[in-house]
């Protein structure tokens, strides 16, 4: 331990003698606000006054939850209250607490439809909360949309001593799963010079998120150490008091500081009574330059509370949980006098079965002050499902007379697994991918997607993985398909390195890493996907894994979608690994490839499991509602829709993926490849290519300018971008770059300087930011900044270096505006998969980021963020996130539409294109009708109809219409002003 944090511990000792009750945290909502509680899951989240009273109301699948910190404090007692509106059968509203950081959950009451329309229920936990530093409550609701949950009167009190350790970890247990971990690199709980500590490298980063709810003079302390660090390797610790929205570095360590001796830093004011804390350690280095993290520790002095007179505390939960049907569960709930007079309790009824009061010592009785007595609640469900009753307690507590204790329970049938579960017997007929095909040394061919998908009768798992997968790689066979390149790239016939760490959780696979991996492969990338587990009977006890996969090149955005495929045992038995491509939306470069490969797997527990797992369960939560896209016309019958017209205007056998959301569901079409259906075509890896112009350009600059104002749009690219001289980018604003209207350019021609081959070779080809810089500000000056469009993506990645370093001036070196701003700020919080995370970068020190090009998303990815621009006017739980003028503008909500592109009716204007339906023959609007859109090299689309519905197609074939399947929308809802 280290001087700064034993002096720490010695003044915590030395004041610990002195205790009284406080009140840890009370939300009422009566201010309207609840920024401090994070929503998730299908539905809507809003503060609705209902009975009279401001309360959190949720719908669908919504749920919201805070971290708190009981540490420190005994005698901890919880208490939320319920209501619900227009239940019916099935809806259910719960309030749930849990003390490891949201990994697992436990009732403290729910409601259901017979509890609707009436006034709110508390419920009470008065056990199991002391010295909690991971605890979350939330709220959930489990009803159709517009049947309203609402969460009320949150109290958690406890009994403190003056001074109190909130936090501390000095990793010596050799873990750190209560730590979440992001970004490219290794993390590593590491013995170095006889102590432990959280190692950490590439950019890799790890967040610690902790609250002083109740707290005063709180403090925060930290230790960093580093070793191999070169020039332009960074280790950070920093702070947030705003829930990760800005930071503040506490140390940072540089070439130079990498003695491996740790330094100490705290900080000691900004930080009282604050619920959305949170500590990282950030490495930004080469692999295997590392950073460490070492005696994190968080101390206050609590704020004191006081209480009522005379008061019934009901602790113990009404929820007797998932019981097998015939069996039986039982719950002990205390009844305590936490006032100061006496309490006379009445009698007790007993609830309706399958619920039953097993003992009662309270019924009838006075409780004098802090005297306590105890029920014991039973559960024996007959059949499978929910069921829901109630004990009414009588006393003379005038506040709640009587009080309610709602109960609740589920019957399980045996069988049941984690999550996602199958439910089939397992008696499968295989032809392809059998078990001795797999464990034989055969060559694999390539065969129909079907095969490697789940069985319509797979069993749930017998097996679990965790651990380590190492693949032996050797050549596959690559088949072109239609193009002749494959002579240009080095070993495009061999999977990059392989040896990634995955978590099973029911019947899901989720790798580690989640964005994409930088590989020693000449040309190409890892994508790595959430696969699949199931159980079929002629695997002789295995499981099988099915892993969907892309390769994305090296220093572009081409992207090759696969599958692969495996069984394995607990014992870390493993068969062979088949896989193949037959699919990707990569215009110049089309392939097959396919293969099998000696496999090793490493069966290991995963630091940081629960987490992982817990973030993945939200995200599946988070995915818009899917149904197939030939459900629109029977959703919307007698409109004579044709659902094969809606992606047409692409030809089919280049079209990797296309949806349409409309009225909340993500209307999708198949996934095609040349084998049949890709089988996991929620999770196709999808690139953006010049969408990520208006994704990461577009949504960059409105944020910016929000965020900080002062006309961000008009700072000068020269102040900002220093090898773009002021002669010829003095003038040239921010906006200007967004609009490709800089006035520097060879040949205003259509995407001439785009395609010339000095473009391709000393700006897309070159991985250094020197090198694309370079290129991106020598254009030669032509007409005056503002006055017209020409397509340059160097632009765009001027603007982004801009950005950059205008976060820097506002935020400190040690900042990223792709992570810090978009990501954490908007991407996040939207409910974007963790693919878009990142984006592709130049490969150096200065890791720049593209801007114009780089982001790899999924279907929902992109119509979720069509939902937020057209639909959310830029708004995030009721908070504008974008400059409206900037996205009004963008979207042609405006008189400004903009510079023409080179015909009337189409215009580009901050990042975002549109086109005006009166000028299509397919459509043919009476009155000018501007669309925006996001395009993307080859044939992609994110297009923003004025009817509400948002339709995205990605695809190769330089096919970027829309207009027919405009058409066969405008059916259902009309398109045209």
């Amino acid at each position: 331990m280290s001087p700064l944090s034993s002096l720490l511990f010695f003044c915590l000792a030395l004041s610990a003698g002195t205790v009284s009750a406080a009140e840890i945290f009370s939300e009422d909502f009566q201010s309207g606000q609840y920024a401090n509680w994070t929503s998730s899951g299908d539905g809507e989240d809003a503060i609705n006054l209902y009975q009279a009273n401001y309360s959190l109301r949720l719908d669908g699948l919504r749920q919201s939850e805070i971290a708190l910190s009981t540490e420190g404090f005994t005698g901890v007692s919880l208490s939320m209250a319920l209501t619900g509106a227009y239940l019916v059968y099935g809806d259910t509203c719960h309030a749930e607490y849990s003390t490891d950081g949201g990994a697992s959950w436990s009732s403290l009451g729910s409601i259901g439809s017979g509890q609707s329309g009436g006034g709110f229920v508390s419920f009470n936990q008065g056990s199991g909360l002391d010295n909690q530093a991971n605890l979350r409550l939330r709220f959930r609701a489990y009803t159709l949309y517009d049947n309203y949950c609402y969460g009320d009167n949150v109290t958690l009190t406890g009994t403190a001593s003056a001074a109190a350790a909130l936090y501390s970890d000095d990793f010596q247990d050799g873990s750190y799963a209560d730590w979440s971990l992001s970004g490219n690199g290794n993390d590593a709980a590491n013995l170095y010079q006889g102590n432990y500590s959280l190692r950490l490298d590439g950019l890799r980063q790890a967040t610690q998120f902790l609250s002083s709810s109740g707290y005063q003079a709180v403090s925060l302390s930290g230790e960093l150490a580093a070793l191999y660090l070169v020039n332009g390797d960074h280790c950070y610790l920093e702070v947030s008091a705003n829930g990760g929205q800005s930071w503040q570095t506490l140390l940072q360590l540089s070439n130079g500081q990498d003695s491996g001796q740790f330094q100490s830093a705290s900080l000691g004011s900004g930080l009282d009574d604050n619920a959305n804390l949170q500590i990282r350690a950030r490495a930004y280095s080469l692999y295997g330059n590392y950073c460490y993290l070492d005696n994190v520790s968080l101390a206050g002095q609590p704020i004191s509370g006081g209480g009522d007179e005379p008061e019934l505390r009901v602790t113990g939960s009404g929820n007797l949980g998932q019981v097998p049907v015939g069996q039986s569960a039982q719950n002990i709930v205390s009844l305590s006098n936490n006032g100061d007079a006496p309490l006379d309790i009445g009698v007790i009824n007993a609830p309706v079965t399958p619920f039953s009061l097993l003992s009662d010592n309270c019924s009838g009785i006075t409780l004098a002050e802090n005297q306590s007595c105890q029920l014991t609640l039973g559960f024996t469900p007959t059949t499978d499902g929910g069921f829901f009753g109630s004990v009414s307690i009588p006393s003379n507590d005038t506040d709640q007379t009587p009080y309610v204790l709602n109960l609740s329970g589920t019957g399980l049938i045996s069988g049941s697994c984690d999550f996602d579960c199958l439910g089939g017997s397992g008696n499968v007929s295989r032809s392809q991918l059998t078990y001795s095909q797999l464990t034989g040394t055969s060559s694999q061919a390539l065969i129909n997607y079907s095969h490697y998908g789940i069985p319509a009768n797979g069993a749930d798992p017998d097996n679990s993985f965790s651990g380590n997968l190492s693949l032996t790689i050797v050549p596959g066979t690559l088949s072109e398909q239609g193009t002749s390149l494959a002579g240009a790239y080095t070993d495009p016939d061999r999977l990059p390195p392989f040896s990634f760490s995955f978590v099973q959780y029911g019947t899901h696979l989720v790798p580690l890493e989640r964005q994409i991996v930088a590989t020693t492969h000449p040309s190409w990338e890892w994508i790595l996907l959430p696969g699949r587990v199931w159980q079929e009977n002629g695997d002789n006890g295995y499981s099988r894994v099915a892993l969907p996969f892309a390769l994305q090149e090296v220093n572009a955005n081409c992207t090759h979608n696969g599958v692969m495929t495996f069984l394995f045992k607990d014992d870390g038995s493993v068969s062979r690994v088949a896989y193949q491509i037959a699919q990707e939306t990569c215009e110049y470069f089309k392939f097959n490839l396919h293969g099998k490969l000696e496999a090793s797997y490493t069966p290991a527990a995963i630091s940081g499991a629960t987490q992982l797992i817990t973030d993945y369960v939200e995200e599946v939560a988070g995915r818009l509602p899917v149904k197939a896209i030939s459900e629109l016309a029977s959703d919307y019958p007698g409109v004579g829709l044709l659902a094969a017209n809606i992606g047409s205007d692409q030809t089919a056998g280049h079209l990797s993926a296309y949806g349409v959301l409309y009225q909340g569901t993500h209307y999708q079409g198949n996934c095609s490849t040349r084998q049949g259906d890709y089988p996991f075509c929620a999770v196709m890896a999808l690139p953006s290519y010049s969408t990520a112009k208006s994704m990461v350009g577009g949504i960059g600059l409105m944020r910016l300018e929000q965020k900080y104002g002062g006309s961000q749009q008009d700072l000068k690219i020269s102040d900002y971008v220093s090898e773009c001289p002021a002669s010829r980018w003095g003038d040239v604003t921010l906006e200007h770059a967004l609009d490709m209207a800089t006035g520097n350019y060879d040949s205003a021609g259509d995407s001439v300087d785009e395609g010339a081959q000095a473009t391709i070779d000393e700006f897309f080809l070159v991985g250094s930011h020197a090198g694309k810089i370079s290129h991106a500000c020598d254009y030669p000056r032509k007409v005056s900044p503002g006055s017209s469009f020409v397509y340059h993506t160097s632009d765009t990645y001027i603007l982004s270096r801009a950005m950059q370093q205008v976060v820097e001036a506002n935020q400190g070196s040690q900042a990223d505006y792709f992570r810090d701003m978009l990501v954490a700020e908007i991407y996040q919080p939207l409910g974007l998969s963790p693919l878009t995370w990142e984006s592709k970068r130049t490969y150096d020190g200065q890791a720049q980021v593209w801007g114009g090009y780089g982001l790899s998303l999924h279907g929902d990815d992109f119509l979720k963020v069509g939902a937020f621009l057209s639909l959310n006017s830029g708004q995030i739980g009721g908070q504008t996130m974008l400059d409206p003028t900037l996205l009004a503008d963008a979207l042609q909500q405006t008189s400004n539409r903009g510079l023409t592109t080179g015909t009337s009716s189409s215009r580009y204007q901050n990042g975002f294109w549109a086109y005006d339906l009166s000028a299509s023959t397919q459509v043919a609007c009476a009155n000018p009708t501007w669309v925006p859109y996001m395009s993307g090299f080859g044939g992609i689309g994110l297009v923003m109809l004025p009817n509400g519905m948002v339709y995205y197609y990605v695809s190769d074939n330089n096919e970027y219409g829309f207009t027919k399947t405009v058409k066969e929308l405008n059916k259902i809802s009309p398109v045209c002003n």
